[in-house]
């Protein structure tokens, strides 16, 4: 089922894993907290749970209320507003229900069995901790700066803008010792870096310079950080901002997220009908 390739990093093998049910445009991946998955948030509205071979890929849930069949497939910018488009995906490991990102309906959960996902908050009004971004995809150029980076706090259900201004704003990861945010900026190719205690809590700096257009960005066990990147490869970087390894393979044509799991890479793309992973 799973395509090979040839060529690895640091002894990774790559290999190519279908989409089902005809869907394209794997933003993000993320596995539950019981280690099932991975789980993607598909062009089309839906989000996808693979199941092992002998199943393969379900349908665990819909972003969107309204949306219906006639969604299916499409990967058409302007169909979000009226099938949903699940962005970043990230499970609660207490919970075990999954936050969702969506371009159309904001932020909103899923229960652990799936189906129709529920509203959370769609804007900054409404007001475990959950980081999230806001962005705008007409926000391309890099004298756009509407971007903000968001908190959601489900105990008072209150939303704080954490940062103003920024420059198509997109993936968000928090540090393993939780005491600073990144969050990248697709059109200036850069990191920022908000910290969130010590002497320079609630002030942000430049964390890092980058080759390509910073996508997703996802810490692993380790504290290090895998940040998706195009026309450039993804890489891993540390908590200093020094660049551990490169993913230089021909496999990965492109890249909007790399999730490390279980020492796996998985590695989704926004515009293909597969993700990659290794072993």
């Amino acid at each position: 089922m799973g395509k090979s390739s040839s060529n690895n990093t640091k002894g990774r093998q790559y290999h190519r894993l279908p989409l089902g049910f005809g869907a394209t445009g794997a933003e993000s991946i993320a596995f539950d907290c019981e280690g099932n998955g991975p789980y993607v948030g598909v062009s089309d509205g839906r989000i996808l749970k693979w199941q092992g071979h002998s199943v393969g890929w379900t349908v665990f849930a819909i972003t969107y209320p309204e949306r219906s069949d006639a969604c299916d497939r499409l990967n058409d910018s302007p169909a979000e507003q009226y099938c949903g488009r699940p962005l970043g995906l990230k499970f609660n490991t207490a919970t075990c229900e999954l936050y969702v990102t969506d371009s159309s309906v904001g932020l909103v959960k899923v229960g652990r069995n799936g189906g129709v996902a529920t509203s959370i908050a769609t804007s900054a009004k409404e007001g475990l901790t959950l980081f999230c971004m806001y962005r705008e995809f007409r926000a391309i150029t890099r004298s756009d700066r509407s971007g903000r980076l968001l908190r959601y706090d489900p105990k008072s259900r209150r939303v704080t803008v954490l940062m103003r201004g920024l420059s198509f704003a997109n993936g968000v990861a928090l540090s393993k010792k939780k005491d600073f945010i990144l969050v990248t900026e697709t059109s200036t190719y850069q990191v920022q870096k908000y910290w969130l205690t010590g002497t320079k809590a609630g002030t942000a700096e430049l964390f890092i310079q980058l080759s390509g257009r910073p996508d997703n960005i996802n810490r692993n066990s380790n504290g290090d950080f895998w940040i998706s990147q195009n026309p450039t490869k993804p890489i891993k970087i540390n908590e200093s901002g020094t660049i551990l390894e490169s993913l230089n393979t021909d496999i990965i044509v492109d890249a909007s997220d790399v999730t490390e799991f279980h020492n796996n890479l998985w590695i989704g793309s926004v515009i293909q009908n597969y993700i990659i992973y290794t072993s």
